[in-house]
């Protein structure tokens, strides 16, 4: 497969995220980084949070779990486990203890776990009576991350492991690759799943997985040496809550290089740890998946958030606040009311962003949700009605109010009374004459009317 169709199929599945962004052309650091997430989704549409929107952002972990696929891959643990319990029965009391004194030890460190970790601590269905449960870590990106991933249709690895600075395609590496860069404000947490044996940890280290679906088997199966690492160095103690420290604050660096993080392709020769779950769908799927999972995070962060609304002055969470295109934001009770009372008062002109510095047209789904169906409905109109006036060309049928289109000699005929007039003068159609005066006008109606 060459590069060029490769480039071609990540541009269209990234083009939603392009779209949904009016200002992606200046949120990234250069125009490789029209995609970020900042400005996707939440920062690049209205935002009116009144209920349905927050199914938008519910399981979000969901597609980045591997809870059949780690269970499967602890389950020969679990059964060795189970086995080397059965054995341990017919040890002596001394040994006895010991499992006694294991378990209370897992139990408290599963309390504490549970404590510091809260929701992202699950504790899934006992295995042989071992404790089994996940850990989601996530990295904490206070200014964000620019991602840059090499797309290629080879096997070719670039020698200098560098990224291009400058466009998002660089074809003068290899005819067969190209580099596409992004900012990410979230990216997709990294799941820890532990089972932990009766001989841990006063003998054995937990069995575990380490799941990154949007890294390659090389750098998670480097996670995986490094936790060895660690259990080596602390044989004995508790060691869970190390592990995931280390991997929420200094993994990361793994995959650094020079400010960006570097994410290549798969090596098929790479068979990597049986302990390591990555990612199994191409690169250039995997990065519209980590953009939606990224803009999806920011606007759940939104929802989250307590704001102040600069026209009542009052402070509540994001689900009841707009945003509005130009990033203002302001509460939905407050916008509900001024879009009301301009459309009732007929001045739409006024119906922008209600910062004093700013002028951004309340776009029209977003009315469409603050307005009632009456209401809207009168917009619609009086929007309808102010676009035909503003045409040179446009008159108004006399008999039926009909807009009608009036030609270079003003001549124009209603679609609906088939009535043909003078577009000026709103009389019968006198072509080659004057219209008449309002005087004239007078006295023809006297004579009518007698």
């Amino acid at each position: 497969m060459a590069a060029a169709p490769v480039g071609a199929t990540l541009s269209r599945a990234l083009e939603p995220h392009r779209q949904s962004s009016p200002e992606s052309s200046s949120d990234g650091p250069s125009s490789s980084s029209a995609s970020s997430s900042r400005g996707a989704d939440v920062e690049a549409r209205p935002v009116s949070c009144n209920g349905g929107a927050e199914e938008d952002v519910l399981d979000l972990d969901t597609p980045w779990v591997p809870t059949a696929e780690a269970e499967s891959r602890l389950e020969e643990a679990a059964m060795d486990a189970a086995t080397a319990a059965l054995h341990l029965r017919a040890w002596n009391d001394k040994d006895a203890d010991e499992i006694r004194v294991n378990q209370q030890r897992q139990d408290d460190e599963l309390m504490a776990l549970e404590a510091i970790y809260g929701d992202d601590l699950d504790v899934l269905e006992n295995k042989g009576g071992l404790c089994y449960f996940q850990i989601y870590i996530r990295y904490e990106l206070n200014d964000g991350a620019e991602v840059c991933a090499k797309i290629s249709s080879g096997n070719g690895n670039r020698k200098d492991g560098g990224c291009p600075n400058d466009d998002t395609e660089d074809h003068d590496t290899r005819q067969d690759e190209f580099f596409y860069k992004c900012n990410f404000d979230y990216l997709p947490p990294l799941i820890l799943t532990c089972l932990l044996p009766k001989s841990y940890p006063s003998k054995d280290p937990p069995y575990f997985t380490v799941t990154a679906k949007w890294m390659d088997r090389h750098n998670v199966s480097q996670l995986c040496t490094m936790l060895d690492t660690m259990w080596a160095e602390l044989p004995g103690q508790e060691v869970v809550y190390q592990w995931v420290e280390w991997i929420r604050n200094s993994s990361l660096s793994n995959l650094w290089f020079d400010g960006k993080i570097m994410l290549d392709e798969d090596t098929p020769t790479n068979k990597g740890d049986i302990r390591a779950i990555s990612r199994s769908l191409p690169l250039e799927s995997v990065i519209p998946l980590m953009l939606s999972y990224s803009s999806k995070k920011l606007h759940q962060a939104f929802l989250e958030e307590v704001h102040l609304c600069m026209i009542c002055l009052n402070q509540s969470k994001g689900s009841n606040f707009i945003k509005l295109p130009c990033q203002h934001l302001f509460c939905v009770k407050c916008m509900e009311t001024l879009c009301k009372m301009h459309v009732k008062e007929g001045t739409l002109f006024q119906l922008v962003c209600p910062d004093r510095k700013c002028n951004t047209s309340i776009p029209h789904n977003l009315l469409k949700r603050l307005l009632s169906v009456e209401d809207f409905e009168r917009w619609d109109r009086l929007a309808l009605e102010k676009a035909l006036n503003s045409m040179a060309d446009m008159v108004y049928c006399p008999k039926c109010e009909i807009g009608c289109l009036q030609d270079d000699d003003n001549n124009a005929q209603c679609a609906k009374c088939s009535f043909t007039f003078c577009g000026v003068c709103k009389e019968l159609w006198h072509p080659g004459k004057q219209c008449p005066t309002p005087e004239q006008k007078s006295s023809a109606r006297r004579r009518q009317a007698s």
